[in-house]
């Protein structure tokens, strides 16, 4: 008996849905492995956050490409009217400033679609910035001079107490 081929089976061919569904797994598992301590749940916002925003240009990647495809095939159709419309007939004009004016106002659209995510830029710096507050705040970092400093200082210490001097 042949295999069959399901429609979610070809999905998975393309790097970038196969990308996307493993994104939202992710961002699952995120949720799942979150506790209810508040430090969790940040991370776990984060995470989730960071995975969206790359399913998004996963979304944008694919409108743009199925965008030319039908960009292609309408300037096709475009030019094979432009090469049939007499100049002088009004009816053609009238048309052409209105395939004009339609074409002007797909663009205006199509950029209003893309502006909150070209402004993307400034919601991943201040994701970047709040992981390494919360992980420099979590774990602070010692020089190694301060490091041996801290740890002669409990030698001495235990020293000390195993010797009697400090009970």
């Amino acid at each position: 008996m042949p295999d069959f081929k399901t429609v979610e089976d070809m999905d998975v061919r393309d790097p970038l849905t196969r990308k996307q569904k493993e994104d939202v797994a992710k961002m699952r598992a995120s949720l799942l492995a979150c506790s209810y301590d508040l430090s969790s749940a940040a991370a776990a916002l984060n995470n989730i956050t960071v995975l969206r925003i790359y399913h998004q240009i996963s979304r944008i990647i694919k409108y743009i490409e199925l965008m030319d495809k039908i960009e292609d095939k309408m300037y096709s159709s475009i030019e094979s009217f432009l090469d049939r419309t007499d100049a002088n007939d009004s009816a053609s004009w009238v048309a052409l400033v209105r395939l004009q004016e339609r074409l002007q106002k797909n663009m205006i659209e199509s950029h209003k679609l893309l502006e909150p995510y070209i402004n993307m830029s400034d919601a991943v710096k201040t994701i970047s910035v709040e992981a390494e507050s919360v992980s420099t705040s979590n774990y602070p970092l010692i020089d190694d001079v301060n490091r041996d400093k801290i740890r002669n200082a409990a030698q001495t210490i235990l020293s000390q107490i195993e010797s009697g001097e400090i009970s």
